[in-house]
């Protein structure tokens, strides 16, 4: 099949032997609901290749599985002789169409050989997720590996000191900012910054690219909401700075408008959350901005720096 079975889009092609046979793997339909695993088989790797008699042998499309947008399986032997296999797949909530914002995750599935075609069951096992809580107040030597930046390399821009990191201001060749963010895991969760507000401006921010965006700037001894939808930027509320270091704090919260979730804009105190936004989660989705990878979720500064202190991630559980 030197195009596929006839869908949209094949791409991702790998190629297996198992036994006499040499397997061609790929995915069609493209990265959306329409997404499936097809194969193909031959006696020799240059083929010809017949297809699978019951391709997709695996697609989530036109159901209502959790997981949707299913495709780029690698087949996997176990040292005990059986098979698995690994895919893409994505977890949308909320109602129709149902919005995703943590990219495109890994899946594991079964995988049993029937007549010399393989055939994907649900996962007998499941892997352990681990724990994404974290608190990071940086006095380990060198920045953890959660730590990546959309623009500059971290290296680049961010100093370890006494008490935090600094992270300064580094235009990027691409425009999208250099700063300290990590990768968002989990449904629904809260973030705190610890931040000291010093001289310059800086915004702590929930992202899914340069153009979708909510978050909180920091300048001229104020807190200001900041929402960034394609090319609208808006100012939803300020309140005056509080005395430094500040708690500046983004949850994820249960949704109200039908998306994934809320997305909560405030400070931090000890009695809870002045909370000066509360947003559509939808917005900040691949349905509606596109893209592969996922929210981020942190720190960049516009004009001289910023010493963060203490970084603080945890999930809410039901």
């Amino acid at each position: 099949m030197p195009h596929g079975t006839g869908l949209a889009h094949s791409e991702g092609p790998h190629l297996y032997r198992r036994g006499d046979w040499w397997y061609l793997v790929i995915a069609e339909g493209g990265t959306d609901r329409g997404h499936v695993v097809s194969v193909a088989r031959s006696r020799s790797p240059r083929g010809p290749f017949a297809a699978a008699p019951n391709n997709p042998v695996l697609t989530h499309r036109s159901t209502a599985h959790p997981v949707q947008n299913v495709g780029h399986a690698d087949l996997v032997e176990r040292p005990d002789g059986t098979w698995a296999a690994v895919y893409l797949g994505t977890r949308p909530r909320g109602r129709s169409p149902r919005f995703h914002v943590n990219g495109r995750e890994t899946f594991l599935a079964d995988v049993s050989w029937v007549e010399d075609w393989p055939e994907f069951e649900p996962a007998s096992l499941r892997v352990p997720t681990g724990q994404r809580d974290f608190e990071d107040d940086f006095s380990s030597p060198g920045l953890h590996l959660r730590w990546v930046s959309p623009g500059e390399r971290p290296d680049r821009f961010v100093r370890s000191v006494p008490g935090g990191v600094v992270v300064g201001h580094a235009p990027s060749e691409t425009g999208e900012p250099s700063g300290l963010f990590t990768r968002v895991g989990g449904d629904h969760w809260e973030a705190d910054f610890l931040v000291d507000t010093g001289k310059g401006a800086f915004t702590v921010a929930l992202r899914l690219d340069g153009a979708h965006w909510y978050g909180l700037r920091v300048a001229d001894g104020e807190v200001t909401a900041v929402a960034r939808i394609g090319q609208i930027q808006t100012v939803l509320g300020s309140r005056p700075l509080p005395d430094s270091p500040v708690t500046l704090r983004i949850r994820s919260t249960e949704p109200t408008w039908n998306g994934p979730d809320d997305i909560e804009l405030g400070i931090g105190d000890g009695a809870g959350t002045d909370v000066l936004a509360r947003l559509d989660g939808r917005y900040l989705s691949t349905e509606v901005a596109g893209g592969f990878t996922g929210r981020l979720v942190g720190v960049w500064s516009e004009s001289r720096e910023v010493l963060v202190r203490r970084v603080r991630f945890a999930e809410q559980r039901a």
